[in-house]
C-alpha cells in the first residue's frame, strides 16, 4: 500500500511539473509571437528591439494585463474579433491573423505580466 501511495504522489508531482513546463513554454512562445506580430503597435516587452511605430498611443501589454476587468477570455475575444477600420479615429487594432493556439499563447504571455499584490 505504501508503494502505491508513493507512486501516486510521484505521478502527481510529474504531472504538475509537466503542466508548469507547458505553461512556461506557452508563455515563451506567446512572447516571441507578440514581439513579431504586435510590437509594431504595442510595447510587448520592455527590452523589445524597436519602439512602436504609431502616432497614437496604444496600451503596453503590461498595462493590458493589469487592467482590473481583463481576463483570458476578454483578451482572446478582443484579439479574435477586432479588425482594422480606417474610418475609425483612433484606428482600431488590425486582425493579427493568428491561429487559436497562437492567440492562447499570446494571452498566456500577456497574463504572465500581471503584477500580483
Amino acid at each position: 500500500m505504501n508503494r502505491f501511495l508513493i507512486a501516486l504522489v510521484c505521478v502527481n508531482a510529474a504531472l504538475a511539473a509537466s503542466s508548469a513546463s507547458a505553461k512556461d513554454d506557452s508563455v515563451a512562445v506567446g512572447r516571441q509571437l507578440a514581439l513579431e506580430v504586435c510590437s509594431v503597435c504595442h510595447v510587448v516587452a520592455p527590452d523589445q528591439a524597436f519602439a512602436p511605430r504609431l502616432d497614437q498611443r496604444t496600451p503596453s501589454f503590461e498595462e493590458i494585463a493589469n487592467r482590473p476587468d481583463v481576463s483570458a477570455e476578454s483578451i482572446s475575444h478582443f484579439i479574435e474579433t477586432t479588425h482594422w477600420d480606417e474610418s475609425t479615429i483612433p484606428m482600431t487594432m488590425p486582425d493579427p491573423m493568428l491561429t487559436s493556439d497562437q492567440v492562447s499563447q499570446v494571452v498566456s504571455y500577456i497574463l504572465s505580466l500581471r503584477k500580483h499584490p
